[in-house]
């Protein structure tokens, strides 16, 4: 480890860096003990008040956990979604193995407050998918789509256990322009919790969804649930510069 005290990168920034980049390698691996702050200081010739902003950040930001009386951990890596970006990329960004399970699929009509989201009117088709997604075997969220029939003919014929993504992009040529994302915490109902294997103690992450193309289009209405101790969601916001 080496801090260049001459560099105008902060002192406390590159040690966070430094332990970012042990962890990624493998060095500080899941719920392993790192340096106390004294021996950081001691080895870097840095003050534990530095060493302790790094660290107090990296805690605040779910890198580090703290138990008292024993010192500073490794937390569990959490998958990261990033703005658009699908499941399975997720996923496979982290080196591990996506897959899904389809728990129900139709066409038909819905209900009326889906039809207003999706901007169709009474007597228009929509495709209902319900589908649990795993990570390396691992249940981490359920996802329930509603997909308009008159921008996706035919869309039963593909294999609906892949990337939905891919499959409006390739097979459709829509191209996704923004999705608008409503992001709240809240408590598992019974069958979430029997399909995510999670305690009830645990919340869920719920991520409504409201995908739009270049064209105007009202592509894909999603609700979905994550497992919040295996996923976070990231969201890049713009100032207003009106």
């Amino acid at each position: 480890m080496y801090i260049d005290k001459k560099s105008p990168i902060p002192v406390y920034f590159q040690l966070k860096k430094i332990i970012l980049d042990k962890i990624s390698h493998g060095e500080y691996s899941q719920d392993s003990l790192i340096p106390s702050e004294r021996e950081l200081s001691e080895n870097l010739g840095i003050s534990r008040m530095t060493v302790r902003q790094a660290l107090s950040q990296l805690v605040a930001e779910g890198v580090l956990y703290r138990e008292k009386g024993k010192g500073t951990f490794v937390a569990k890596s959490k998958l990261e979604q990033r703005n658009i970006m699908s499941f399975s990329d997720t996923v496979s960004k982290r080196g591990m193995a996506p897959s899904t399970k389809v728990l129900y699929f139709s066409k038909g009509s819905v209900d009326e407050e889906i039809l207003d989201i999706l901007g169709l009117k009474e007597n228009e088709q929509v495709y209902h998918l319900r589908r649990l997604r795993l990570a390396n075997n691992i249940p981490v969220g359920i996802e329930e789509d509603f997909i308009p029939e008159k921008y996706f003919p035919n869309l039963e014929k593909y294999d609906l256990t892949g990337s939905l993504y891919s499959i409006i992009k390739e097979e459709y040529s829509h191209s996704i322009n923004y999705v608008d994302n409503v992001v709240e915490a809240v408590k598992p109902s019974r069958d979430q919790k029997d399909l995510l294997n999670i305690p009830a103690n645990i919340p869920v992450l719920k991520i409504s969804g409201l995908m739009h193309s270049d064209s105007g289009l009202k592509l894909l209405y999603e609700k979905s649930v994550y497992r919040s101790d295996e996923y976070k969601y990231n969201i890049r916001v713009y100032a207003n510069r009106d």
